[in-house]
């Protein structure tokens, strides 16, 4: 495990997204250390390769739909934004849960309007001399 913490600046977040956000991510120091270390064992090489079969099938889906999507020219435009989401979203499903994003979808669904109110309201927040 790196413990290197001091070597990468990371990027400085206003208060109020420290206050909302966190995570190892933006942990520094110590903490980071502490919170790397418990993170670390799900990253072993050994549980990656065993995901591998997921990661692939998540993958092959995704070329299947678009491979679907091609007009007769053999062209299609996609907005890839939203399929890397659902990307992710299976393979988060299919790894740690062990189900495909579909069946969890409704989840994903509802962290995603939680996420948008979030943002929503932290904009109406106003502190004198903040910004």
């Amino acid at each position: 495990m790196s413990n290197k913490f001091g070597h990468f600046e990371k990027l400085q977040f206003p208060t109020l997204t420290r206050l909302l956000a966190g995570g190892v991510a933006v942990y520094e120091g110590e903490k980071w250390v502490k919170h790397r270390r418990i993170l670390n064992p799900a990253f072993h090489i050994e549980k990656l390769k065993f995901m591998m079969p997921a990661f692939s099938a998540c993958c092959e889906e995704l070329v299947s739909r678009w491979t679907q999507s091609l007009g007769s020219d053999g062209w299609c435009e996609v907005d890839v934004c939203p399929e890397f989401q659902t990307l992710t979203g299976d393979v988060i499903s299919r790894t740690a849960f062990g189900s495909s994003y579909l069946e969890g979808r409704r989840i994903f669904e509802l962290q995603s309007v939680q996420a948008d109110r979030i943002v929503a309201e932290v904009k109406k927040i106003f502190i004198p001399g903040y910004m």
